[in-house]
């Protein structure tokens, strides 16, 4: 979404001191539009039905394009003398209106005044809600009078429109004054028509950005899928049919319509729901014409056979509704989750003749893992429980030919591994799993004890000879998907690769990766087109948001496709980012990053906040999300983001370490490298360093305060504070636990559920806590917070406890995330700032 945003140019004293002797300081630039000439309409009568006159508060209310305003804008200067903004006086026949904009950014929470002076009459807008307004009118600008708004402000762009009426009877131009007065004068940017601005919470949550592609089977055409979110969160997906060489735009669509490309050629398809049932249409973007192509589909996802002959649905057979009148008796841990009694099995469906038939049927789920490129057969699996041992399910898998209805089991009751497609000639199969699967050959040598099923490791099956061959063993980056290619029979792999996103080609006949040379340092999703070597994606950069790319696979040639945030990204004003690692006393390399505030000066002591990973995958260097460090550096904070032992991308020993510790080594790297950034940056005050982390972050940030007093404040999002109870209640405690507490139990191993459980240890706690939850919290439950700060509430140490309604482990309502991401500012603000009237403001003190 492209915004045109006014600055205005505002000078502060230098010689301001104190927040008493601060007075109002004149705006010295803004953008000016006008005049918009105004007709008089015909009075049928006198007054309206409010009882009102045709008079100055009617003409103000006028509707007028904000676009045409914007296009019409020119930036002038205050006259040096009276410091007033003039604008045009129009015919002298004519009212018309005029327009001073301009934007006050905050970059910290504090107050301010806004006063305006002018002899005309002029209604005073921000972020487009009228605030005040005079409608009185004067002769000239020495008896001109003044009105004056007062607000809090909160880190935020507050766009500011003055619109103001010119009678024709009027002697003097249309002219304002605008005078601004900060409480606090460091927090408020401004600048001049350049455009440069800090960084603000709503430039994550708002705007338009791209968040996948498809490349047609031929390379021609790219899908592109963007969210746009606006002001006060309204959400809507769009689809955008480019050209894959020019990124000329030629179809534009809702995301309602779930455009696919077909498995050849150019063409797309969507359903849509007809009288008796689902209609298939498809679109020849050679002709640009769209045709019906079968009628009364079933519900249910549907695959497409490689030949285009026929679909392959997955169709839930939903479960009978309970009748216990709300008793309900509990099958299996997973029969707490919605749905869980469903079944889904495959179809076949003909389109020639349009007979649908089962291909699987019973008691268990089957589901599709691959169609052969000859579409002559499918592999599909299914899967039971089987909680005696991790990870607490096994899986079979079956090779189904079409035509005979013969089954070949390829596994059977399997713990770990699964089939991802297969190869080119339909001889192999491309297998994916972790370091154990497939009888552990993938398995690192170097790895002593067990290993990190998530770490993701690839795997070939030869069909005629049964062997498997690892392929990434001894690769560092975990794998996150991977894709075989037919026209240069390589494979593709989208990677976690230490705090970088990437992709690797792997050249299947001389066992070689090759990283391509992407324009982001995080990709979120690829397309690689299977007529053409074209791959196209969309990823971020450590100091940049989400952008479509093409790339020519033959040459590496790189194209921008989209980049729908270039407008407020030339605007943002963002401080560098370095790498600092160290080594840890144990003789590891311990990897990190730096975000620096964007008016860094050596000589001045900051603020820092320290973050770790959520869970095993390490903290990536994207720029958007819930936790943006640049945001945080841009309020005035070093940031230290570690990637301490336990990630993925790092591999398999190291994130190996993850078992069996819950936060035992991963606590020794934070404490020490945090000890270490602030010996070696003498700029950080190391009597204010705040630590927050959320999830698996957020145990750690109650793990830390039992083992060590050096953080002035902490914040922990979503933790888990009882390793037993979350292992129990979380509807994933125990799956999670079987590879993080693998072959561990709260009756085998009490060492680690009690003993590294922060509940246990909550006297040891000194460090001013901040606990914030979702109370719909299905991973890990609200009462890991509620027990944590009820042990702080009876011990007597400074604890806060946030809960949000109605959200699950992550904050997604749009208001609810703004007061969630503001009560962690003000918490950071009050204690490693010594500014508490943010959190005094959100939250002042009651007495019960």
């Amino acid at each position: 979404m492209k915004r045109f945003i006014f600055l205005a140019f505002i000078v502060f004293a230098s010689q301001v001191s104190a927040q008493d002797s601060i007075s109002y300081v004149a705006v010295k630039s803004c953008m000016v539009a006008g005049p918009v000439f105004l007709q008089k309409p015909v009075l049928v009568d006198s007054i309206n039905i409010f009882d009102k006159k045709y008079d100055a508060k009617q003409i103000l209310g006028t509707k007028v394009s904000s676009s045409i305003v914007m296009q019409q804008s020119k930036e002038k200067q205050a006259d040096p003398v009276s410091g007033y903004f003039t604008s045009g006086i129009g015919s002298g026949h004519q009212s018309s209106l005029h327009f001073f904009n301009f934007v006050v950014t905050a970059k910290g929470f504090t107050k301010i005044k806004l006063k305006v002076s002018s002899p005309q009459a002029f209604e005073i807008y921000v972020g487009g809600e009228k605030v005040l307004d005079k409608y009185s009118t004067q002769k000239s600008l020495d008896k001109a009078a003044s009105v004056e708004w007062s607000s809090n402000v909160e880190p935020k762009s507050y766009e500011i429109s003055i619109k103001c009426l010119s009678m024709a009877t009027d002697s003097i131009p249309p002219s304002i004054k605008i005078d601004i007065k900060p409480d606090q004068p460091q927090k408020i940017f401004a600048s001049a028509t350049s455009g440069q601005r800090p960084f603000t919470l709503y430039d994550i949550l708002e705007g338009e950005r791209p968040t996948s592609t498809s490349i047609s089977p031929d390379g021609k055409y790219v899908l592109l899928n963007t969210t746009v979110v606006l002001p006060k969160g309204k959400r809507s997906s769009q689809v955008k049919v480019m050209n894959a060489t020019t990124g000329a735009v030629i179809l534009n669509s809702s995301g309602d319509r779930g455009w696919r490309w077909m498995p050849r050629g150019s063409r797309l398809y969507s359903t849509t729901t007809g009288t008796t049932g689902r209609n298939l249409y498809v679109l020849d973007l050679s002709v640009m014409q769209e045709k019906l192509l079968a009628e009364d589909l079933p519900e249910g996802y549907f695959y497409w056979s490689p030949d285009e002959t026929y679909l392959i649905f997955s169709i839930t057979d939903k479960a009978p509704e309970s009748k216990d009148g709300g008793v309900h008796q509990i099958l299996t841990p997973q029969d707490r989750q919605a749905g869980w009694r469903n079944r889904s099995f495959l179809y076949h469906y003909d389109l020639a003749t349009g007979v649908l038939r089962p291909l699987t049927f019973g008691y268990r789920s089957s589901y599709l893992s691959a169609i052969s490129p000859d579409a002559k057969s499918i592999v599909f699996s299914t899967g039971r429980d089987h909680y005696s041992e991790r990870p607490f399910s096994l899986r079979s898998f079956f090779h189904l030919h079409l035509n005979t209805m013969e089954v070949d089991t390829l596994w059977h009751d399997i713990k770990y591994g699964s089939v991802s497609g297969f190869s080119p000639d339909g001889k192999q199969l491309l297998l994916s799993g972790g370091p154990e699967s497939f009888d552990k050959i993938g398995l690192d040598e170097r790895v002593t004890g067990i290993p990190n099923p998530s770490d993701g490791q690839a795997y070939i099956y030869d069909l005629a000879s049964k062997e498997i061959k690892a392929i990434t063993r001894d690769f560092n980056p975990s794998i996150q998907n991977m894709y075989w290619n037919k026209v240069d029979n390589n494979i593709y792999f989208l990677t976690t690769d230490e705090d970088y996103v990437n992709v690797y080609r792997y050249q299947v006949k001389k066992d070689r990766f090759e990283k391509l040379d992407l324009p982001a340092d995080v990709v979120q999703n690829i397309s690689i087109a299977d007529e053409a070597l074209v791959l196209t994606g969309v990823g971020q950069n450590t100091s940049y948001a989400s952008r479509a790319f093409r790339v020519d696979l033959k040459n590496s040639k790189t194209v921008i496709l989209d980049n729908p945030m270039k407008p407020v990204m030339d605007q943002l004003t963002l401080g560098p980012v370095e790498d600092w690692n160290f080594q840890a006393s144990d003789g590891t390399e311990i990897k990190g990053r730096i975000y620096y505030p964007y008016d860094f000066q050596k000589d001045k002591k900051y603020p820092m906040i320290v973050y770790y990973y959520g869970g095993t995958t390490p903290v990536n260097r994207g720029f958007d999300g819930r936790y943006s460090f640049h945001l945080y550096a841009t309020m005035g904070y070093i940031v230290y983001v570690i990637q301490p032992s336990g990630a993925i991308g790092f591999g398999q020993e190291f994130s190996a370490r993850h078992i069996n510790a819950w936060g035992e080594y991963t606590a020794d790297n934070i404490i020490e490298g945090t000890k270490k950034v602030c010996e070696a940056h003498p700029f950080v005050d190391r009597t204010k360093v705040g630590c927050i982390g959320a999830s698996y972050g957020g145990f750690m940030t109650m793990y830390l305060q039992t083992r060590t007093d050096i953080f002035a404040a902490a914040v922990s999002h979503a933790g888990i504070s009882d390793i037993t109870s979350y292992w129990g209640e979380g509807y994933w405690g125990y799956s999670y636990n079987g590879y993080a507490a693998a072959d561990s139990y709260p009756w085998n191993n009490a060492d680690l559920f009690v003993g590294q459980s922060p509940l246990f240890s909550a006297d040891k706690i000194n460090t001013p806590l901040l606990l914030l939850h979702g109370d719909a919290d299905t991973n890990v439950p609200v009462g890991e917070s509620i027990q944590m700060f009820t042990a702080l509430k009876i011990l007597g140490k400074p604890v806060e406890f946030i809960s949000i309604a109605g959200e699950n482990h992550h904050i997604m309502d749009y208001d609810k995330r703004i007061r969630w991401n503001n009560s962690i500012f003000a918490w950071f603000a009050k204690w490693l700032q010594n500014d508490p009237i943010w959190w005094n403001e959100m939250y002042p003190k009651k007495n019960f």
